[in-house]
């Protein structure tokens, strides 16, 4: 299912969002601020883009776990680095930019839809 041109341009808009959100405090750029890494498909922030936005879009909740809960199921479950009992190597090792930065995120796309957070529980 394609997404409508309107669809499209509030991804972008959150996706613009989350660069200056996430990568300016991203252990993974440069001193010149651009990104170090050097495949694309690294970041899975970016890579896996619209399922975490699915994900975070379908929790109505307070309780970080419930939102970490929809990304290991709709983002984690298919990623090649998670092992077949949802353990993942990359995630451990804080290499994942989508878990390290994973609040930052849940906040954006929240802020992004008008959902008002509230501080003791998510931010």
């Amino acid at each position: 299912m394609e997404n409508s041109p309107e669809q499209d341009a509030n991804l972008a808009m959150l996706q613009e969002t989350l660069r200056q959100r996430i990568c300016d405090v991203c252990i993974d750029r440069k001193l010149d601020g651009s990104c170090a890494l050097t495949d694309p498909a690294e970041c899975a922030l970016f890579h896996r883009f619209s399922g975490i936005v699915h994900a975070v879009s379908r929790v109505q909740s307070e309780n970080l776990d419930d939102y970490v809960q929809a990304i290991r199921e709709d983002v984690c479950a298919d990623c090649p680095n998670q092992y077949s009992d949802g353990t993942c190597k990359v995630r451990e090792e804080v290499r994942c930019v989508l878990d390290r930065y994973l609040v930052l995120i849940i906040g954006a796309i929240e802020d992004a839809r008008g959902v008002t957070l509230k501080q003791g529980r998510i931010l």
